[in-house]
C-alpha cells in the first residue's frame, strides 16, 4: 500500500471575506429546522421530532 503526501500548494485556496452578520445568517437558513424544533421542544408543546422531519 502506498501513500501519497500532498501539500497545501497544491490547491488554490480561496477564501472569501464575509461578515459575521452575513455568516450568521448563513447559518441560521441551513439549520432552520433544526433550531426551531429545539426550541420547541423546550417549550414542550410539541413533538419535535415529527416538526423537524415536516420541516427537512
Amino acid at each position: 500500500m502506498s501513500t501519497i503526501a500532498i501539500n497545501r500548494e497544491n490547491y488554490t485556496v480561496r477564501e472569501e471575506n464575509v461578515s459575521l452578520k452575513e455568516r450568521i445568517k448563513n447559518y441560521f437558513t441551513e439549520n432552520a429546522a433544526i433550531i426551531s424544533a429545539g426550541l420547541l421542544s423546550l417549550n414542550g408543546n410539541a413533538n419535535a421530532y415529527q416538526l423537524y422531519r415536516l420541516l427537512k
